[in-house]
């Protein structure tokens, strides 16, 4: 492992966190908030960000020389994780320092679920209402969202040019699965800078979008930032709810394209939607939240006028099955059967290469095809048969990836279960928390329900689900590898 040129990369990550917290220090100075923890608030965000800089030159100073190194497979790996865990812990700082929490779980747990855009969060009981958070400190905490949700190892390699044929290594240990980035452009950072200046684009018409609503500049913003980012964070305790309906429509046409697989909106740039609406993904990704919507329609209960009944379970289904985790409505309240389907919805989540969790509506296609070729093989068991999607014949080595992905999603699941049921929850709590907090989804039944928060989980349960949280926002192998022995032999 070439620790130093490690170090090197983190060293410009940690300056681009560094500027990025002078954004919530801006803002904390400009609204004049009554909260008590207003002057802290201004102190932590200028500490903050000056040690994160100052660290930042100082082992770039150090490390610098060693960066003409190419960067291995386990050099990515290792910088992804590390890159992830040092901006949780950067990012948790202005929690403790302001005043906010005194809790270093609950501070690590929130920053955790912000970066990886879970969305799962400790605040919102009474005396803990998240009104009562600073602006400051809730412009960063739906920032880290908008961070994690396109990625800040994509950032820093859309950023960074010295980086090089390097960047590769980072993009593909950050999102394996080898569906989500496809090598158009010579190089990596050209790759890595279309996605963001896309992501920057999308997310400049929804504020424009948002503010024309009726919605202030701030929570334009900051919706903007965690409608992306498919995160969920929001300003008020009734979450979007606190909206109009026509925000509340903006942000579901927002939430839906978020989900979808960011190179395909190349083809709409090109005038050409065909081959956007012609891939099998998009097609299964519109035609599941179709089917669940339907389904909403007719079995939730009409209980207030037309319009509100269909945003309601238009807004449930497409907020769960792209993992964002807003909420309008207490969908714990709907009957079984749709409770299940949108716990099926937190299984599947969004397309490759969108901002959304879950398991990826890719794999599941592939999990079905999957499962008809063995079919077929126990009646024509010398026939040879390829596994498709669309005109691609997908490489035997992405099948076996997809299904040790799998096997690996349900072991962790199982695990984030018993964690929760040890610690005393229901089955319909601990498994949908569990769920939640592995496809990056937010709420889930029962006690962390929309109604409900994360807070009253014990501390060893919130250092659990942080874990699963970072364990999914990073497709599980790039974390587990390096708890491998064979990743360290040379």
């Amino acid at each position: 492992m070439a620790w130093r040129t490690v170090l090197g990369v983190l060293s410009y990550l940690l300056l681009i966190l560094g500027l990025c917290l002078l954004a919530p220090l801006v803002v904390s100075i400009i609204y004049d908030s009554q909260s008590p923890y207003e002057t802290g608030e201004i102190v932590a965000f200028a500490v903050v960000s000056a040690f994160a800089l100052v660290t930042g030159l100082s082992l770039r100073h150090k490390y610098s020389g060693f960066m003409s190194k190419k960067l291995g497979r386990r050099e990515g790996f290792a910088i992804v994780s590390a890159a992830w865990l040092a901006a949780v812990i950067l990012g948790m700082l202005p929690y403790l320092f302001s005043g906010v929490t005194e809790s270093l779980t609950d501070a690590f747990f929130e920053t955790m679920s912000g970066f990886t855009t879970t969305g799962a969060s400790i605040f919102g009981n009474p005396g803990n209402e998240i009104e009562k958070i600073p602006h400051g400190l809730q412009f960063w905490r739906c920032m880290t969202q908008w961070l994690g949700g396109m990625g800040i190892v994509v950032l820093s390699v859309a950023l960074l040019s010295f980086l090089g044929v390097g960047g590769y290594r980072l993009v593909k240990a950050e999102t394996p699965g080898g569906v989500a980035f496809e090598r158009e452009r010579p190089r990596m950072k050209d790759v890595a800078s279309d996605m963001w200046k896309l992501y920057l684009g999308i997310s400049v018409a929804e504020v424009v979008l948002l503010i024309i609503s009726g919605t202030s500049v701030y929570d334009a913003f900051c919706h903007t930032f965690t409608t992306m980012s498919t995160g969920g964070f929001s300003t008020h305790g009734e979450s979007v709810a606190f909206f109009s309906p026509a925000t509340q429509w903006i942000i579901i046409v927002f939430m839906f394209m978020a989900g979808v697989n960011f190179s395909l909106y190349a083809h709409l740039f090109r005038l050409n939607p065909r081959p956007m609406f012609q891939n099998p993904e998009f097609r299964t990704y519109a035609g599941i939240i179709l089917v669940v919507v339907v389904i909403g329609l007719l079995v939730v209960p009409f209980n207030s006028g037309l319009e509100q009944h269909i945003r309601d379970v238009v807004f449930q289904a497409i907020s769960i099955g792209t993992t964002t985790g807003y909420a309008t409505a207490d969908f714990d309240a709907w009957p079984q059967i749709m409770r299940l389907l949108l716990v099926l919805l937190m299984f599947v989540g969004g397309c490759m290469g969108s901002t959304g969790g879950g398991m990826k509506v890719a794999r599941f296609i592939i999990y079905v095809k999957a499962i008809m070729r063995e079919l077929h093989h126990l009646v024509f068991p010398h026939a040879i048969r390829p596994i498709r999607v669309g005109d691609k014949v997908i490489d035997p080595k992405i099948v076996a990836n997809i299904m040790a992905f799998g096997a690996v999603f349900a072991a962790l699941f199982v695990v984030g279960t018993l964690t929760m049921a040890a610690c005393g929850y229901d089955l319909v709590t601990a498994s949908s928390a569990s769920v939640a907090a592995i496809g990056n989804i937010g709420p889930g039944l029962g006690e962390v329900g929309p109604a409900a928060n994360w807070a009253h989980l014990p501390d060893l349960a919130k250092w659990i689900m942080s874990i699963l949280m970072l364990l999914g926002r990073l497709e599980l192998f790039s974390v587990l590898i390096l708890f491998t022995s064979w990743a360290w032999k040379k």
